[in-house]
C-alpha cells in the first residue's frame, strides 16, 4: 500500500501530538512535584534516601525515559491504526470496484492477521461465484447445444419420412415394389428417431444429480462374459474373433449391473462397428490395486489423435456426418461415461496404430454421497 504525502503529514502530526502531550504532562508532574510534594518533609526525606541509595542525582532522567518510552509505545500504536485504517479503506474501495462487475480483479494488499484472513476469504467467495457463473453459463452453452444436435439428428430422418409417406399418401410410387421400398426406408429412418429419443431419454437419466443405482453385489467375470456372449455371432458375421480373457476365480463387487451392462453393450458394438478392418477384439477382465479393471481392444483402424479428448462428449462422432451404416445417436459413450462416474470410476481411451483400446476401472464398492 503506498503512503500519499497527506497521509505522511497525519502521521507527522499525530507524533508532534502526542509528543507535546507527554511533554506537557511531563512539566504538570513536575511543578506538582516542586511546588507540593516537596513541600512534605517525609517525601522530601524519602526521596533523599533514595537518592543516597541509588546514587541518583535527579528523577528527571528517568522520568525523561519513561516519558519516552511511553510515547513511542503511543506512535507505534497510533501509527499501526492508522495504516491498518488506510488499508480498509483501500479494501473497501476496491470492494466496491468488485461489485460493478470487476469480478476478476483481486485485492492489491494482503494485510497480516484477522484482516488477511478477510481478504483472503472474500477471494475465495468471487472465486466461488464466479465458478457458480461460469458452470451456469456452461449448462447454458450445453442446452443450446444440445438443442441444435437433438434438432439436427431429428430433422434428417424425420424429413426421409416425410418426404416418403407424402409419395405414398400422393399415389406417387410406381408398383407394389417402390411401395414396399418406400415403406421400408419410412420404417428404418424411424428406427433411428426411436434409437435417438431413447438414448437421448437415458442420457438425461444418468446425467441428472439423484440419478439412483440398483446396487447388487454380483461377479463381474460371469457378467463380462454373459455380455460377450451375444456379441460372438455379430463379431464372426463382421470377420472378427471375439476373445475374453477373464481370471478363473470370480470377481465380487457392487454395482448396478443393468447400467453396466449397457457400458458393455456400448463398447464392444463400437469395437465391431468401427474395427470393422481388423481381425480381434480382445476383452480383458483384471484386478487392479483395491479395484477392478475392463479393458476392451480392437485392432482396427486408430482414432485420429485430435479426436481422442472429445470421444466422450455427447453427439461427438469420428465422422464428418452422421452416417446410417456407423450410426447411432452418438450418445452412446457420453452414457457410458456418465454410468461410469455414477459407479465412481473411470473410463479412458488409448489408440495406437496397432490397438484401441477402452479402459473402465471401478471400485469394488461404491461409497454413499
Amino acid at each position: 500500500m503506498k503512503l500519499r504525502a497527506k497521509d505522511f503529514i497525519r502521521i507527522l502530526f499525530d507524533l508532534l501530538l502526542g509528543l507535546m502531550i507527554i511533554y506537557a504532562v511531563f512539566q504538570m508532574a513536575d511543578f506538582f512535584a516542586n511546588n507540593y510534594l516537596y513541600t512534605i518533609p517525609e517525601i522530601r526525606e524519602f526521596i533523599w534516601k533514595l537518592r543516597v541509595n541509588f546514587d541518583i542525582n535527579s528523577f528527571k532522567i528517568p522520568i525523561i525515559l519513561l516519558a519516552t518510552g511511553m510515547f513511542a509505545a503511543w506512535s507505534v500504536v497510533r501509527i499501526r491504526k492508522y495504516l491498518e485504517q488506510k488499508q480498509m479503506e483501500q479494501i473497501i474501495n476496491e470492494l466496491h470496484f468488485i461489485a460493478k462487475g470487476n469480478y476478476h480483479h483481486q485485492i492489491s494488499i494482503r494485510p497480516n492477521g484477522s484482516l488477511g484472513q478477510v481478504v483472503d476469504s472474500i477471494h475465495a467467495l468471487v472465486k466461488s461465484a464466479l465458478d457458480a457463473m461460469e458452470e451456469e453459463r456452461r449448462l447454458e452453452q450445453s442446452k443450446d447445444e444440445l438443442i441444435t444436435n437433438v434438432s439436427h439428428d431429428l430433422r434428417t430422418p424425420l424429413t426421409s419420412i416425410i418426404g416418403y409417406l407424402g409419395l405414398i399418401e400422393q399415389n406417387k410410387h410406381q408398383g407394389e415394389e417402390k411401395l414396399k421400398n418406400y415403406a421400408h426406408i419410412a420404417y428404418e429412418k424411424a428406427k433411428q428417431m426411436n434409437v435417438l429419443v431413447n438414448d437421448l431419454f437415458e442420457y438425461t437419466k444418468v446425467r441428472n444429480r439423484g440419478a439412483y443405482l440398483k446396487r447388487t453385489q454380483f461377479d463381474l467375470v460371469e457378467l463380462v462374459e454373459q455380455v460377450s456372449v451375444g456379441f460372438r455371432l455379430v463379431a464372426n458375421e463382421a470377420g472378427l474373433r471375439l476373445i475374453v480373457d477373464t481370471p478363473d476365480q470370480k470377481i465380487e463387487m457392487a454395482g448396478d449391473t443393468d447400467k453396466l451392462v449397457r457400458v458393455l453393450e456400448n463398447l464392444i458394438s463400437n469395437a465391431v462397428k468401427y474395427g470393422h478392418d481388423g481381425t480381434e477384439i480382445i476383452i480383458r477382465v483384471f484386478e487392479q490395486g483395491e479395484g477392478v479393471a475392463i479393458s476392451v481392444a480392437n485392432n482396427g483402424a486408430p482414432i485420429p489423435a485430435e479426436y481422442v479428448p472429445s470421444l466422450f462428449e455427447r453427439f461427438f462422432r469420428v465422422e464428418a456426418s452422421r452416417s446410417k451404416e456407423t450410426g447411432g445417436s452418438g450418445l452412446g459413450l457420453a452414457i457410458a461415461k456418465s454410468i461410469i462416474d455414477l459407479h465412481q470410476g473411470s473410463i479412458s481411451v488409448e489408440s495406437t496404430n496397432e490397438w484401441t483400446t477402452f479402459t473402465v476401472r471401478l471400485p469394488r464398492t461404491i461409497s454413499s454421497i
